[in-house]
């Protein structure tokens, strides 16, 4: 055996000294055993030094803690405990510590040492006790907060490849309704904080780090080159980086929103941004690049269908006795034709996103920093717009003294936006989809083109929509410098006084220039060389002061608050156009004398205030809070200046209650009821006393005429809140619910008094304005839901839920008198009715004609009431609307209208189902509206169904016809207008549901980036506005406010598209 023994160690060891192949190969087996022999001895050691640990987690009261992370800490191993509770792990030895992670409760460490069964007591986490919600003038315990507030925080918008924080906010907040107002790069959004308020305005008011922040969306209602077009231009926070965001907090309720008093009628928004933390340094640089494309196209007509469409309307025409209309030879084959000019292709493009942001934070135990340098750029995806955005912050706080600290919050931004002017007859879009496919886009000679004749007939618009987009140029540049300086003063561990002063500058420069462009024929494309600048500033400062007060005695806590408010708002503004430019150039200089215009404004605004807040809770069960605020505003005249604004709210956490101790379903469960005063001074300044408008030179000289009608009596316009809400923690907390019903009555409505027309006050926009009065009262009831659920939480996957609902129904139920209602019209005053607002209805309803059908026969059109025209092809014939006598006169005329639509949604909702699985992380937030009726203008433009020279919807080609008596659209009609009149066949269902983002990122491996110094880094590709399911006919259902009138909600008039977009991302931190 011993001989065997040896030979074998001979034989593996020291192998035959043969020379070449043999000897080789003796070598190389002897490697590999080797190796395999270590590799089997590390296994075999590892395997008898894996230990296998079990045990159970239970909270404090004894109950089994199913869905507890297990994990072995500095490892990959986890596991997480079943439904009693109960886990088994394997850990590599004595020395491991295991790591019990669970939602709401503090983690526990526990080395193994000598132990098999490892039995854990977990603690609710008194962090999340602990945990401080942003209020108005500082912050409150969030176990403590009785009012309804939302929170989101930067990780819930961090993938959103949006301009605006605003934007950001759609989906993601019960109780807060965003529409975008068209996709505008950098362009407004319409918030609503729980519905209208009021008729006028209804954002909220923004306060970013304690600078105040109106919500004054700028909106250019006018084509201010001539002709008819607008587009909301930009929010009031676009020049606030998203990237600087640290949480946003929501005041929803009177009872939360008090304190602002008199701003805070439409809901108050808190933007926090990131703060440095004492340690180590951080270099951040966060960057992402995209596409954006128009997510439809309108099915127009292209040429040869166009054709053939235009060879049908004439034999139908010429079959009209006393009428002829010639053939166009160059039509007589469409089937020869190729596709023409497609006007949607050429207005809309592929348009470049990109987005850098570099950051460096940190701090010491005194001194903490952050700074940010940003840049933001982003075409629109309509030619002729863009927006881009320079921004930096800079935050510091710094502990002077044990007793004082002090610190700075500042930022700078410039915003430069081209608008491309849409929503209008003359707008953009309009202009393009009407537009013949016969006519080019510009001539062989490469001119821009106006009309084309073919057959010895004019296709085409005159305007061109390209030559327009592109030579014009209607911009805003703004500067807006802000800042929050601050200190603080501890007296002792009960009294702390802060003082701020606040300061927010504003420069902006509105340009709108169109060069004079005359064509070889001598045509001028697009009218007389214009230049009109406007300039404003403006400088808001504030100085607040206030004391806060605490006390925690046994089981009683006790918080106070007295402040003190000052603030002023000056601003001036001016405006000059010229036209006939020399050589066009663009400067106001180079302009003719003749007809120029000058004007300008000047208006200071200030408001006093004293405010105070106290707060009262007992054992964590009871908690009461009250507030106060008395404002004096400038606004009014001297016996209304005053106002006075109350809140109170209280709670009650039954699951602190000692019967509730027990129950295994709820682990929290807390009651809420408010109720408060707030108020509104939307009038604007000095609107209480008659102004007087001046003018150098008229028929008898200098001199100044009224620009308004005072009203002494003028006062402010009160909102009174009452809410109540459930919080409710469920299922070890793994679901959390938060319930709130409101009702929201707003008396004092501040609106214009609509004086008889032959007062000549108020008929004209540039007439002597009409007075404001208080003469509104509304009612806006609702509830917000909002629940997270943590469905699944295993060490290497995690799947979490967010949803959140908003109804709400709001009712006008006074104007001046009862007879009385707000009416919009179409195209800036034109007679036709859109909107009619009434006692005892919504707001912005839709107004017209009801329709019963198409015309089958004569008889028919004999049996049923007079449309207004004579019986024949050229009055009411075959194949014309039927419209419904809803009067019973036996005839159809402006008696007969009603309301055909209402644009206010029943429902909003967004759901983010967020997906962790080791590295990768998956994020899918759909966002939609139930309810809420569009009317279509488009549709009316593009199936009027009037001129066989401009192009059409493709579903024209179903119109009636002697050859198509069952054909669903109306006949061609060019004799009147009777078949386009607004009435129900141009309203539509506007519900939708969209796929608002799918973002996939993946985390690279920590051993791979430290190695390059990183502490953290990530990829990411980001889908936003993927896909919308609607029965919408358009191009988007989302609509918003036409030019931001809370009374033309939901028109579509040629609205800029909301883009869908594509980005890849990358986030690293070193």
């Amino acid at each position: 055996m011993k001989v065997s023994i040896k030979i074998l160690r001979s034989t593996l060891l020291n192998p035959p000294q043969e020379k070449g192949l043999a000897g080789g190969r003796w070598k190389a087996w002897r490697e590999r055993l080797i190796g395999l022999t270590v590799v089997l001895i590390f296994c075999l050691s590892s395997t008898y030094a894996q230990v296998n640990i079990s045990g159970t987690v239970k909270d404090a009261q004894g109950e089994a803690l199913p869905g507890v992370s297990v994990r072995v800490k500095g490892t990959p191993t986890g596991a997480s405990t079943d439904a009693d509770g109960r886990y088994s792990i394997a850990v590599p030895g004595s020395e491991s510590v295991l790591v019990f992670s669970f939602i709401g409760f503090t983690n526990v460490e526990t080395k193994v040492g000598s132990r098999t069964v490892v039995n854990v007591t977990m603690e609710i986490s008194t962090e999340s006790l602990e945990e401080v919600v942003v209020v108005g003038y500082g912050t409150m315990r969030k176990s403590d907060v009785t009012s309804s507030i939302s929170s989101i925080s930067a990780k819930d918008i961090k993938d959103l490849p949006q301009a605006g924080v605003d934007q950001m906010l759609q989906g993601k907040v019960s109780g807060v309704t965003v529409t975008n107002n068209g996709g505008q790069p950098g362009g407004g959004v319409s918030v609503k904080v729980r519905g209208n308020t009021s008729i006028n305005s209804n954002e909220p008011l923004y306060v970013v780090d304690g600078v105040i922040q109106e919500a004054r969306n700028s909106s250019i209602s006018y084509d201010q080159l001539g002709g008819v077009g607008g587009q909301t231009s930009q929010s009031a926070i676009a020049g606030l980086n998203p990237n600087d965001i640290e949480n946003v907090e929501i005041l929803k309720d009177a009872s939360a929103q008090a304190i602002y008093g008199s701003r805070a009628a439409n809901g108050v928004v808190i933007i926090t941004t990131k703060r440095g933390k004492a340690g180590q340094s951080k270099v951040s640089y966060d960057a992402y690049y995209g596409l954006s494309t128009i997510p439809k196209k309108l099915d127009l007509m292209d040429l040869r269908e166009f054709a053939a469409f235009s060879n049908s309307v004439r034999q139908e025409i010429a079959a009209v006795e006393n009428t002829s209309m010639l053939p166009i030879p160059e039509f007589q084959k469409p089937e020869i034709l190729g596709k023409g000019t497609d006007w949607q292709d050429a207005i809309f493009r592929t348009a470049g996103m990109q987005n850098h942001q570099l950051s460096f934070s940190g701090g010491s135990e005194k001194t903490n920093y952050y700074l940010s340098l940003n840049y933001f750029d982003q075409e629109g995806v309509v030619i002729g717009s863009n927006y881009d955005r320079y921004s930096t912050r800079f935050n510091i706080d710094n502990h002077v003294k044990d007793w004082l600290k002090v610190g700075l919050s500042s930022s700078f931004s410039r915003n430069n936006q081209r608008v491309a002017l849409t929503n209008g007859t003359e707008g953009t879009v309009q202009l393009a989809v009407y537009n013949s496919p016969a006519a080019p886009v510009t001539t062989l000679n490469g001119e821009y083109a106006t009309t084309v004749s073919v057959g010895g007939y004019n296709f085409g618009n005159a305007l061109n929509p390209v030559a327009r987009a592109e030579l014009r140029k209607v911009t805003k540049l703004q500067n807006q410098l802000t800042g929050n300086l601050y200190g603080e003063i501890v007296f002792n561990k009960n009294f702390k006084l802060r003082n701020e002063l606040n300061v927010n500058y504003s420069g902006i420069e509105n340009k709108a220039f169109q060069p004079n462009v005359v064509l070889s024929s001598g045509y001028n494309l697009i009218g007389p060389s214009t230049l009109r600048e406007q300039r404003s500033n403006s400088l808001y400062y504030a100085l607040v002061n206030y004391l806060n007060y605490s006390q925690t005695f046994n089981k009683h806590s006790v918080t106070s608050q007295l402040g003190h408010e000052a603030q002023r708002t000056s601003s001036n503004n001016i405006v000059g156009m010229r036209r006939n430019l020399i050589l066009n150039f663009e400067s106001l200089a180079a302009g003719e004398q003749n007809g120029q215009t000058l004007d300008g404004s000047y208006n200071d605004w200030a408001m006093e205030s004293y405010f105070a807040r106290a707060g009262y809770t007992y054992d964590d069960r009871f908690s009461l809070n009250l507030s106060a605020r008395r404002d004096g505003s400038s606004s009014f005249g001297p016996d209304n200046r005053i106002g006075y604004f109350t809140a109170a709210s209280a709670g009650w956490t039954i699951t602190n209650e000692k019967f509730a101790k027990n129950w295994k379903t709820v682990n929290y469960l807390k009651m809420r009821v408010g109720a408060g005063s707030v108020g509104n001074q939307s009038a604007g300044s000095n609107n209480y006393t008659t102004n007087i408008r001046l003018f150098a030179s008229g028929p008898f000289g200098a001199g100044g005429i009224p620009d308004n009608v005072g009203n002494t009596k003028l006062g402010w316009e009160s909102v009174v809140t009452y809410n109540a809400g459930i919080d409710a923690g469920l299922l070890n907390r793994r679901l959390e619910v938060k319930v709130d019903v409101y009702d929201k009555v707003t008396t004092d409505m501040l609106m214009r008094s609509e004086l008889p027309i032959f007062t000549g006050i108020g008929t004209s926009w540039d007439d002597i304005k009409s007075p404001y009065v208080n003469a509104g009262n509304m009612r806006n009831r609702g509830i917000d839901i909002g629940i997270n659920s943590y469905n699944i939480t295993k060490p290497d996957f995690n799947w979490t839920t967010n949803i959140v609902f908003s109804h709400y129904k709001n009712t006008l139920r006074r104007l001046n008198n009862d007879q009385a209602a707000l009416m919009r019209y179409t195209e800036y005053g034109n007679a036709v009715t859109l909107t009619r607002t009434v006692i005892g209805g919504p707001l912005g309803r839709f107004y017209g004609f009801v329709t019963d059908g198409l015309f089958g026969s004569v008889a028919e059109i004999q049996n049923s009431a007079d449309q207004g025209l004579a019986i024949g092809p050229k009055g009411t014939w075959l194949g014309d609307v039927k419209f419904k006598d809803l009067n019973n006169d036996d005839i159809i005329d402006d008696k007969d209208v009603t309301f055909i639509g209402d644009p206010n949604p029943d429902f909003t909702y967004g759901i983010t189902n967020s997906f962790k699985y080791k590295g990768f992380d998956l994020g899918i937030f759909l966002q939609g509206s139930y309810g809420g009726d569009i009317l279509n203008y488009t549709r009316r433009t593009t199936e009027r169904l009037f001129s066989p020279y401009f192009n059409q919807l493709a579903t024209v080609t179903n119109r009636y016809s002697a050859d198509n008596p069952d054909g669903n659209m109306p006949r061609f009609n060019q004799w009147h207008n009777s078949n386009w009149r607004v009435s129900d066949r141009f309203i539509e269902d506007g519900s939708y549901m969209r796929i608002q983002n799918v973002t996939l990122g993946y985390n690279l491996p920590a051993k791979f980036i430290n190695k390059v110094k990183m502490t953290n880094a990530r990829i990411y590709v980001t889908a936003q506005n993927l896909y919308t399911f609607t029965n919408y006919s358009g191009v988007s259902p989302e609509l918003g406010a036409y030019n931001s009138d809370v009374l033309m909600q939901n028109v579509d008039n040629g609205s800029y598209p909301n883009p869908r977009t594509f980005n890849f991302g990358i986030n690293v931190t070193f």
